[in-house]
């Protein structure tokens, strides 16, 4: 048999060679967080259960990833998701992901991480997203803030269906029935036209219509500002002027 020397060269081949040997033969085991830490912070839903809701599927999603996840629900009441915002901007320290009221993520443009690549997969698979939404969420050419479900609001009008059939003859249960497709007959026919003859004779029934405008979107103008910009309407910069302007 042949000796070979034991040198220091030797003796670290040898070891190099076992610790390849092992490492190309054992099992790679995940550990229970091998994607890191995140925390976010959501907006506290004030309806019940909702953010149980929330919980449980960001649960789903971080056991999938293997993401140690915090969450963090803030309320609203006395401002204080927004003062949140602030703070942790001035600290640069805080949440990894946090929600913000539609229009405030443009405040925090240079503390927030461009997304574009988030964005860019998210257009690619469902299409582009509104004007409004990209209005506030794209500034300097960057995407910042993606929109998110929760507190999306769309703030409808509401009508009464009992009215609506004796005044204008119009069965609203027909026209959307539970459980079934809209009936596209009697929707083709509500038009801005119709819907003028509508309220005429809800208004000589003793029910006008009526549509809340006020200064935050939680008074009624979300509903408000898609009949003014179908009619030519256009949002001022706040930055330049307040109001609505016309063209």
């Amino acid at each position: 048999m042949v000796m070979i020397p034991l040198t220091r060269r030797t003796v670290l081949q040898t070891a190099a060679a076992a610790t390849a040997t092992t490492a190309l033969t054992a099992p790679f085991v995940h550990g229970a967080f091998a994607a890191g830490k995140l925390n976010v912070g959501f907006w506290d839903h004030w309806v019940p259960g909702a953010n149980d809701v929330m919980t449980k599927l960001c649960k789903e999603w971080a056991d999938k990833e293997k993401v140690d996840l915090q969450i963090d629900f803030v309320t609203s009441q006395g401002d204080k998701l927004m003062l949140t915002i602030a703070a942790e901007a001035q600290a640069r320290s805080g949440h990894d992901m946090l929600t913000m009221p539609s229009w405030y993520a443009a405040a925090q443009t240079d503390n927030l991480e461009p997304c574009d690549d988030l964005m860019g997969n998210l257009i690619g698979q469902y299409g582009e997203p509104s004007a409004a939404i990209t209005y506030v969420g794209k500034q300097n050419g960057h995407w910042i803030a993606p929109p998110a479900i929760p507190n999306t609001l769309t703030l409808p009008s509401v009508g009464r269906i009992d009215i609506f059939k004796e005044a204008v003859g119009l069965d609203l249960t027909q026209m959307y029935p539970g459980n079934a497709p809209p009936n596209k007959e009697l929707t083709d026919k509500w038009t801005w036209d119709f819907f003028l003859q509508a309220a005429e004779k809800c208004h000589k029934a003793g029910h006008p219509f009526g549509l809340a405008i006020g200064q935050r979107k939680s008074r009624g103008c979300s509903a408000a500002t898609k009949p003014t910009i179908s009619f030519c309407g256009r949002r001022a910069n706040c930055s330049t002027a307040r109001g609505v302007e016309s063209r």
